[in-house]
């Protein structure tokens, strides 16, 4: 039988430490989102670089302030209850609403995040990602915007073909009258 290998010494345990640190933060930072983590109460502990150049903001501010400073205030009490919501039933959290951008504009985003747990079942921390659905949402209200048109120019079409069935059946009445007058 052969025997047992010997555990992992702490260089191995280090080094596989260190390059899944290396790892996960080269992922947060170079994806296509905004990234961050918040401890089980909801508080932010890690912001990525992408959130904190969009926003303009320090890390370390961001960190302290959280995230409400910058939702648009149109935004921020439907974004609030369901983030509180999340917090005190583990469900996902998702809402849509603008962002401030570092150049004073706001841009909409889709804010999802998960619960992590531990293996008793309590939340250990909470994963989210914020992308940018600006272009998303243009697109859905140019389309919806031709929709509305179509239903418009529908509406009018039918509207003209009433009247034309109307005027139709006000002339055959009166050709009817006519043709019985001479007919007689």
């Amino acid at each position: 039988m052969p025997a047992d290998p010997s555990p992992p010494d702490s260089t191995d345990l280090g080094d596989a430490l260190r390059k899944s640190e290396a790892r996960y933060r080269f992922l947060a930072e170079t994806i296509p989102v905004q990234v961050w983590t918040a401890r089980p109460d909801g508080l932010l502990d890690y912001v990525s670089s992408r959130a904190v150049n969009e926003f303009g903001i320090p890390l370390e501010r961001l960190l302290k302030e959280g995230w409400q400073n910058v939702v648009h205030p149109d935004d921020l009490p439907g974004a609030v209850e369901r983030w509180l919501r999340s917090l005190a039933t583990g469900e996902t959290y998702e809402v849509e609403f603008r962002l401030k951008m570092a150049d004073g504009t706001s841009a909409w985003y889709l804010a999802r995040a998960v619960a992590q747990r531990g293996a008793d079942g309590s939340i250990v921390e909470w994963l989210g990602t914020n992308t940018n659905i600006a272009e998303q949402r243009e697109e859905r209200r140019r389309i919806q915007a031709l929709l509305d048109e179509v239903a418009a120019q529908s509406r009018e079409t039918q509207a003209t073909l009433a009247t034309l069935r109307s005027e139709r059946a006000t002339l055959e009445a009166r050709v009817k009258q006519l043709e019985a007058k001479h007919a007689g």
